[in-house]
């Protein structure tokens, strides 16, 4: 009889001890929260809203990182300025430092405050599940209320680049660093940035920018000390824009003219320019695939995807619809594009040797932007109605 009760109160131990527990599969974000009374039902309101997002993992909101074990802790401050009625909710996360205003007699809403309240921890859960591969088709990477766009992915580094408005309201170069689960902005101050490409050796970032008044080319490097080595690359006063690198010294980009627009080459070590005789009155984001540059073309009203080999431009793909954002998976078997052919833009996927098309988001009702793909994954930005864009990822598959 002792011995049965004694399993008996065994038991209920485990069972009570257990509750307490987190399975070894749940990922958990600890939220060290540092908030006061005049923000307290902000705070509650932004829980409640994490309901509606939250599906993966757990979110502990804490007093401190002994309260409870998570795999990962960031710190959120929320404050209010009482004088100005102004309510300000920071994460700090290492490097990663943003800070959201809301004022109820201003232009913001309170319910794109609480997102930006609740935003982080679920990107910290979704850059985790990027990583073990724990998702099914689709997977959500960004979930501020602001710009998401413009990616770019380095698989061999494990860092997806991207544009972002979340710091101060600029467009600036951000990227995810999926092997310890982090974002970081390479903030450069009085200019808004688009079109962030790594080099081919990882050494330098190349990307459109307005640091001078009006769109231009530039490369900085990728290192700590980043903001003191931005160089100028395009010339003129004629806005250029969508570059990209032809080869580690090497790059391309458009750039208007009086009439139309013109795709150049450019060399960063002798600075010399070559003008590429594209196809249609305009050309835009070139993408290059072992020497071969695709790129979109617009040709009266319609958009086009070209190619040009050895100064001859063939056709990719180019209907009766737009075609737009060409990229090529690394064996070079499958180009990726947006397209508008069913009502709405997608990203579809053409066999370049049977020529036939399949659409990779047919599930998702928006319009859907920028495709990157490694041959493995397809990154895009998702364009809800009434919403900022935020990037999403699904995984390639192949027939």
């Amino acid at each position: 009889m002792k011995y049965m009760m004694f399993l008996l109160l065994l038991l209920m131990s485990v069972i009570v001890f257990s509750e307490n527990i987190l399975p070894e599969s749940t990922y958990t974000v600890g939220v060290i929260t540092h908030y006061s009374t005049a923000t307290e039902h902000v705070f509650n309101d932004a829980k409640k809203m994490l309901d509606e997002y939250l599906e993966y993992g757990q979110i502990l909101f804490l007093q401190s990182a002994t309260e409870a074990t998570s795999n990962v802790y960031v710190e959120l401050y929320l404050g209010y300025d009482a004088t100005n009625n102004i309510y300000k909710a920071t994460y700090i996360d290492g490097n990663y430092k943003v800070t959201s205003q809301y004022s109820p007699g201003g232009f913001k809403k309170y319910s794109t405050f609480l997102k930006e309240i609740i935003y982080y921890p679920l990107e910290k859960i979704a850059l985790y599940r990027f990583k073990t591969g724990d998702f099914g088709k689709y997977l959500r990477l960004t979930y501020h209320p602001g710009v998401d766009e413009y990616g770019d992915y380095s698989p061999e580094k494990g860092l997806f680049f991207f544009i972002t408005d979340r710091l101060a309201g600029n467009r600036n170069i951000a990227y995810m660093n999926f092997s310890d689960t982090t974002i970081n902005i390479l903030a450069v101050f009085g200019s808004s940035e688009y079109f962030p490409k790594l080099s081919p050796d990882g050494s330098t970032i190349l990307f459109q920018g307005s640091l001078h008044g009006f769109w231009n080319i530039y490369t900085m490097p990728f290192s700590p000390d980043y903001y003191k080595k931005i160089r100028l690359v395009s010339s003129g006063n004629k806005p250029a824009y969508g570059p990209t690198w032809y080869d580690e010294n090497t790059v391309l980009y458009s750039q208007d003219t009086k009439t139309k627009n013109e795709m150049l080459m450019k060399s960063l070590k002798g600075n010399f320019v070559k003008p590429l005789k594209t196809y249609g009155e305009m050309s835009f984001t070139p993408f290059v695939h072992n020497g071969e540059i695709y790129y979109t073309a617009l040709h009266g009203a319609n958009f086009g995807i070209y190619k040009l080999v050895d100064g001859t431009n063939t056709v990719v793909e180019d209907t009766f619809f737009n075609e737009h954002d060409p990229v090529v998976t690394p064996d070079g078997s499958y180009l990726v594009f947006t397209s508008n052919r069913d009502g709405i833009y997608r990203i579809w996927m053409k066999d370049l040797s049977t020529g036939s098309v399949t659409c990779l988001t047919p599930d998702i009702p928006y319009d859907v932007f920028y495709p990157e793909t490694d041959g493995k994954y397809v990154f895009f930005s998702v364009y809800k109605e009434g919403e900022e864009p935020d990037i999403y990822v699904r995984r390639l598959e192949r027939k």
